[in-house]
């Protein structure tokens, strides 16, 4: 009863709040970022989705884990574009109109990057995985596209029925949190099946990816704190979906809940860092695209 719930409401929550993500953003913004700063947006996009896999690779055959977790972790290095961690950044201490098209970009290119990266895993990790591009496609258009693109609509043709989307999202996020919550519950004797060295070489993955990220994002600190956040973020759904597609519900449940605790605590730790070392500033959401073309237009 409790698994079927979680089925029909987890994804439910997600794109709820996917929705009033799109009720925040403007397209005129976000199709600045590219005419405006190029090299930025590429950098960020090859750190994401070459830099990540790469140091995966090599992580698994520095620090040899158990095979099912060296799966596991060449599963969330194909799977960019976390939707769980869109308000999070923004909340935190990141930059909305960076992140959106940053993100959008990511969960358009996963079409084609997800089947290439799990390609090259299972030729150096030894696995097969048979990920069509449809089902791919299929898990990031009702995950990250839709919900944002039809909230961007109702935002430009119904202004009024956009104003409650603080509120919306509000409710929208404690349900989500409370499907998350309940996802642990039931799983939690899963923590116990994963031996103490892949939660090492976990806690490596994520620190490296932070560190990627942090290390070669933009000169502003927002947008840095941005994509360090995106390079350490994995897609849990659509991790999720690749894993029951190639095993076992319970094998793939194994090695994701403590990836999804391990990073909890790291990047919970890394953005109150951010938060208290990143100066206040007026967020780039509510500035006009020409302002984009600011300081770091060249980072």
């Amino acid at each position: 009863m409790l698994a079927d719930i979680i089925k029909i409401a987890l994804p439910l929550a997600l794109m709820a709040v996917m929705f009033t993500h799109g009720l925040e953003l403007k397209p005129r913004e976000l199709l600045a970022t590219y005419r405006d700063r190029p090299l930025v947006m590429l950098r960020s996009l090859a750190v994401v989705l070459l830099l990540v896999p790469i140091a995966a690779l090599a992580i698994i055959f520095l620090f040899r884990p158990a095979p099912a977790t060296a799966i596991g972790l060449a599963i969330l290095a194909a799977s960019p574009a976390a939707p769980f961690q869109l308000r999070n950044i923004y909340k935190q201490a990141g930059s909305l109109v960076y992140l959106s098209a940053l993100h959008l970009s990511l969960a358009l290119l996963a079409v084609i990057t997800v089947p290439a990266v799990l390609n090259l895993f299972s030729q150096a990790v030894g696995f097969e995985a048979e990920v069509s591009v449809f089902q791919v496609g299929k898990t990031a258009a009702q995950t990250l596209l839709i919900p944002v693109v039809v909230g961007m609509l109702v935002a430009a043709f119904f202004p009024k029925v956009a104003r409650i989307g603080p509120t919306f999202g509000r409710i929208a996020e404690v349900l989500l949190l409370v499907m998350v919550l309940l996802l642990l519950i039931k799983t939690f004797p899963l923590l116990l099946q994963m031996d103490a060295w892949s939660y090492v070489v976990m806690a490596i993955f994520v620190i490296v990816n932070l560190g990627m990220g942090h290390v070669l994002g933009p000169r502003d600190p927002q947008e840095r704190t941005t994509l360090a956040m995106e390079s350490g973020a994995r897609n849990f759904g659509l991790a999720l979906t690749i894993g029951m597609l190639n095993f076992s519900t319970e094998k793939t449940l194994a090695v994701l809940i403590p990836y999804i605790i391990i990073f909890a605590v790291i990047s919970t730790l890394y953005l109150k860092w951010r938060a208290r070392v990143t100066p206040t500033v007026v967020s780039s959401s509510t500035q006009p695209a020409s302002g984009i073309q600011g300081g770091d237009a060249g980072s």
